[in-house]
């Protein structure tokens, strides 16, 4: 994400939600917030898993896992309520998906 969207596209009119979740017993809040740097990220801590549970069921994952680096991506329409609504594209994990990633925002990259 960083490179491959918020470095190449400096001036997208983008916004990214960093949502961080305990995936390991050793995970820390924001311990790697320094991945996404950029004044338009947001960082968010879900230690309760809440929103790693709406993406699960989103992403119709099997109830027992753990959803974690997974990228979703909205137009400039959406608007997450209750559930989120639906995405434009889903990748995982982040790092290897980056180039599915740019290709779903590119009519928003100009």
């Amino acid at each position: 994400m960083q490179e491959n969207v918020l470095e190449r596209y400096p001036d997208a009119d983008l916004r990214v939600f960093a949502i961080w979740l305990p995936a390991l017993a050793t995970d820390q809040r924001f311990e790697v917030a320094d991945l996404l740097v950029d004044e338009r990220v947001e960082h968010f801590w879900d230690g309760g898993r809440l929103v790693g549970d709406a993406v699960r069921d989103l992403i119709g994952a099997p109830d027992d896992q753990l959803v974690w680096d997974v990228f979703l991506a909205f137009g400039p329409d959406a608007r997450w309520a209750r559930t989120p609504p639906a995405p434009l594209d889903v990748g995982a994990p982040v790092v290897a998906t980056g180039t599915d990633l740019v290709a779903a925002l590119q009519p928003y990259l100009h």
